[in-house]
């Protein structure tokens, strides 16, 4: 079983040193190290290129963004299992032979293979995902009945912390290259519909959130809500991964998850002063319900409707919550 470790990267030239050195230190090594370069002003190829030589294949592309990024490392890569590694991030020592020896005893039909991450921020090094969101794995080697399971609402299977087959993202065309937020969950959940997932117990990867990486990490971007292009891209996204799984015969809650996408998509094209009475349409792709018949009549009324309809959703909240608040007194 080869294994192609891939590295997408765009202007992290000092980062990216650290996560090739975790590749190189593997106890179980790699086969090739693949990287992406989306585009870089800062110089990331040529150090990668004077740090490492022949032992890093870099490939550059101009900036297309992450999903086109990881598409393209996956059609150049050589080897059986994809091995994701965010520029930013580092793999524990032994990551690779703890995946690879739990591929060798998986199922034929087990494409998706993941380990715990350790989330490093300022303040804290030991939280887990696992911890955080509380999924167990007891086995050495864990398959679980139902993949979706862990790939909704949850992703505990992060793109680097996982050993995924090439076959299977190429056979189901996964990260679309006109996407730059949400490819990792669209991709889970893809493979999800059609293969089995796997996991171990051991901490495969450290992903770092800390406060130096806020300005040029698409995570920091997501959750500050910076930039509307990705939220944008975030909601289409979503709306794509309820779609697929209504798709692959899933119809429930599914196919209401899919509308909601589409309302939250309808109050980010209006909060940017595009059109969305058209798109707001879209809710009845999987059935009819109250509630999209009265998003529709406030989405017909422009961005005052959708106001009222967001100023409505939060009063509702609030009585619901003074209600359950009064009722455990």
């Amino acid at each position: 079983m080869k294994v192609s470790a891939l590295i997408t990267t765009f202007n992290r030239r000092e980062y990216v040193q650290r996560a090739i050195r975790s590749v190189l230190a593997q106890t179980v090594p790699v086969d090739e190290i693949v990287v992406v370069d989306d585009g870089s002003t800062d110089g990331t190829a040529e150090e990668i290129k004077c740090q490492f030589g022949e032992k890093v294949r870099v490939i550059c592309q101009a900036n297309q963004g992450v999903s086109s990024a990881r598409r393209r490392a996956i059609l150049e890569a050589k080897g059986d299992w994809i091995a994701f590694l965010d520029s930013d991030d580092e793999w524990t020592p032994d990551r690779n032979r703890a995946l690879l020896q739990a591929a060798a005893s998986v199922p034929s039909d087990v494409a998706w293979i993941f380990g715990n991450t350790q989330i490093v921020t300022d303040q804290d090094a030991k939280t887990t995902m696992y911890e955080k969101y509380g999924l167990s794995v007891a086995d050495a080697v864990h398959v679980f009945a139902d993949p979706l399971s862990v790939n909704y609402p949850w992703q505990f299977g992060m793109l680097q912390s996982s050993l995924i087959r090439r076959e299977a993202l190429l056979k189901l065309d996964c990260f679309p290259e006109n996407l730059n937020q949400g490819e990792d969950r669209l991709s889970g959940v893809q493979v999800a519909c059609h293969y089995g997932f796997a996991a171990v117990p051991e901490t495969v990867t450290k992903f770092y959130r800390t406060s130096d990486l806020a300005a040029t990490s698409l995570v920091f971007a997501r959750d500050s809500q910076m930039d509307g292009r990705m939220r944008a891209d975030y909601y289409r996204a979503e709306m794509d991964l309820f779609s697929y799984v209504v798709d692959s015969g899933r119809r429930n809650p599914w196919g209401e998850r899919y509308a909601e996408s589409v309302r939250s998509t309808c109050k980010e094209l209006a909060r940017t002063g595009q059109s969305f009475r058209g798109f707001a349409l879209k809710q009845f792709r999987y059935g009819v319900s109250l509630k999209s018949v009265a998003f529709l009549c406030a989405a017909m009324l422009g961005p005052l409707g959708l106001r009222l309809w967001s100023g409505t959703a939060s009063l509702g909240r609030s009585v619901s919550a003074t209600a359950s608040q009064s009722l455990q007194r």
